[in-house]
């Protein structure tokens, strides 16, 4: 694809591309703002754009997808999430490694770049036949109704039995930021200790795809859940057992428990449960032995 072949497309993105948020602004003009998505490169700021700057540039579609929150089938009105990153990156987009995704409840999954290339995401921002912008979500043992402005990213799946099996990976609501990351620097506080075996490798891919989403690990991650590595680390609160079967079904140990058990459709599932753990006991150990040598130097 062409990098902005004409000057009127070059206009047109012009038109999109917001100035950048001046941080100084009040209240009411806050409120009167209309809702927006940020865009960042490697945690600088790049654009704002507003539903209405987006669909200047791009068809409306109505997509229809089984719903992994809801698990039945539902439609929305949608943008094409390739064409918005084109719009806002150009195509250099394709070259980075991940997407990480903020939604303003503190939930900031990440997705390779690679997936947005091999399969459709669409960025919906309002559900057919439907009251409101809305999903009825299961939340801790109840159906709740949860909100999805300004943005849900959704991915075409009623034909592709790997994304249906994925559940809602890749599926964040209340989307307000897009950032192009590389994971070494974005997360390096949460990389695995140097020279980790294979177990704990895997355990932190496993880690970034369904707990960091929410948790944190040394600071970084999602805000949701709490914080796994400190000051004390998950590990030491409980035994390998006991943290086994919260990640499960934690519902079997507090019924009343917003974090959902990990995916039942998930290949090798108990392979995946066992690296976690040697991931979160690895880095567990690493935190023990920088304090040991920051006390030993003090």
């Amino acid at each position: 694809m062409a990098r902005w072949p004409d000057p009127e497309r070059a206009h047109r993105r012009a038109l999109l591309v917001c100035a950048l948020p001046i941080l100084a602004v009040s209240a009411l003009a806050v409120a009167s703002e209309p809702p927006s998505l940020r865009f960042a490169r490697h945690g600088e700021p790049v654009a704002n754009a507003t539903l209405a700057n987006l669909r200047v540039q791009l068809p409306t579609r109505r997509i229809r997808v089984h719903e992994p929150y809801e698990t039945g089938e539902a439609a929305f009105d949608a943008l094409s999430f390739a064409a918005v990153l084109d719009i806002i990156y150009t195509t250099s987009w394709r070259d980075e490694e991940e997407l990480l995704f903020s939604c303003s409840d503190g939930y900031q999954p990440t997705v390779p770049v690679q997936r947005v290339l091999q399969h459709r995401a669409w960025l919906a921002f309002d559900r057919v036949g439907e009251t409101g912008f809305s999903i009825l979500k299961l939340e801790s043992g109840q159906r709740k109704r949860i909100e999805l402005g300004p943005f849900y990213l959704i991915w075409e799946n009623l034909d592709d039995a790997q994304m249906r099996q994925e559940g809602d990976y890749g599926w964040p609501y209340q989307l307000v930021g897009v950032d192009l990351i590389r994971t070494a620097d974005r997360f390096a506080r949460m990389l695995p200790p140097a020279g980790a075996g294979e177990a704990v490798r895997d355990g932190f891919a496993a880690f970034r795809v369904h707990c960091s989403r929410c948790h944190t690990i040394n600071g970084e991650g999602g805000r949701i859940g709490p914080e796994l590595n400190g000051p004390t680390s998950s590990v030491e609160l409980r035994d390998a057992a006991w943290l086994r079967r919260w990640l499960d079904d934690p519902s079997q140990i507090v019924p009343e428990s917003r974090m959902p058990r990990l995916n039942p459709a998930l290949p090798n599932r108990e392979r995946t449960v066992s690296a976690i753990l040697a991931y979160l006991e690895a880095m567990s150990r690493a935190k023990s032995a920088a304090a040991a040598k920051r006390a030993e130097g003090e």
